[in-house]
């Protein structure tokens, strides 16, 4: 009996210590703290990357919208209506471009274009305005998100759609207005010349 008992208790010492050995494995992996590099932290937005372009887009429009500390640069003008085109600087870059239209007959629009390294990452647009009833007001709001020049992502309301623009070449106004120096230039991108 006990030869049968020895080999069958040295089977079970010996499997105790390896399942032992890789709790302790892993723990010890676990317990490392996670490093960061500057691959990691976008050094213009100071904000965390991960591997969603999408989830990258929205932290550095955010981190861009909540921050009080940007200049701010303000350029009025009459095209059909009062224009009103804003530039919000980081230091001396700009991350943004807020262009409010004004109202032209029913409809009221404005857009804002976001940059990160001079790179267009993020389009917004609000479209408001219907025929003139009582009650016929409609509202729309355009999202889009841009990765190397391209829309990746487009949003009307909250439903994904086709792009209306899926391409930023040096040529848009997206980056023309990174390029105009005062408010001519400015202006010549907005109002159609007669």
């Amino acid at each position: 009996m006990k030869k049968l008992l020895t080999p069958f208790l040295l089977l079970l010492l010996i499997s105790c210590n390896q399942k032992k050995a890789k709790v302790e494995e892993t723990t010890i992996e676990t317990s490392t703290p996670t490093e960061v590099t500057a691959d990691t932290i976008s050094t213009t937005s100071e904000v965390p990357a991960t591997d969603d372009p999408i989830a990258n887009i929205r932290q550095k429009v955010e981190s861009i919208n909540n921050n009080k500390d940007l200049q701010k640069k303000q350029y009025q003008f009459k095209c059909d209506e009062m224009m009103t085109v804003d530039y919000f600087y980081r230091n001396s870059e700009i991350v943004k471009i807020a262009v409010d239209f004004g109202t032209v007959g029913d409809v009221y629009a404005k857009e804002g274009y976001y940059y990160d390294e001079d790179k267009l990452i993020f389009i917004y647009e609000f479209v408001e305005g219907g025929p003139a009833c009582e009650g016929c007001l409609k509202k729309n709001e355009y999202r889009a998100y841009v990765l190397n020049d391209k829309t990746i992502k487009y949003l009307k309301d909250q439903t994904e759609d086709d792009c209306k623009k899926c391409e930023f070449k040096a040529s848009s106004r997206e980056y023309k207005l990174l390029e105009a120096k005062n408010q001519t230039e400015i202006k010549e991108l907005f109002c159609k010349k007669r």
